[in-house]
């Protein structure tokens, strides 16, 4: 596959952030693939939904109807 190297403006926490990334190049390859794919679905993996869950623990009481409903659509959209 043929690379060309361009110059783009973005916010310096995400420079920080991608830093952090092994192939930086690669990482923004998917991000735009992603972000430019009108057929792409967001699917959550299982530590995903469990980071969500753990944060809904911390902002709503368990068992809350808060916390049920997004719950629920974690699950819908997981």
């Amino acid at each position: 596959m043929m690379r060309v190297n361009r110059t783009f403006s973005i916010p310096v926490d995400l420079v920080h952030e991608l830093r952090k990334k092994h192939n930086q190049s690669e990482t923004v390859t998917r991000a735009l693939r992603k972000y430019l794919d009108p057929s792409y679905e967001h699917t959550l993996n299982d530590s995903t939904t469990n980071m969500i869950l753990q944060e809904l623990r911390l902002r709503f009481e368990p068992k809350s109807p808060q916390y049920e409903l997004v719950k629920s659509l974690l699950t819908i959209i997981s």
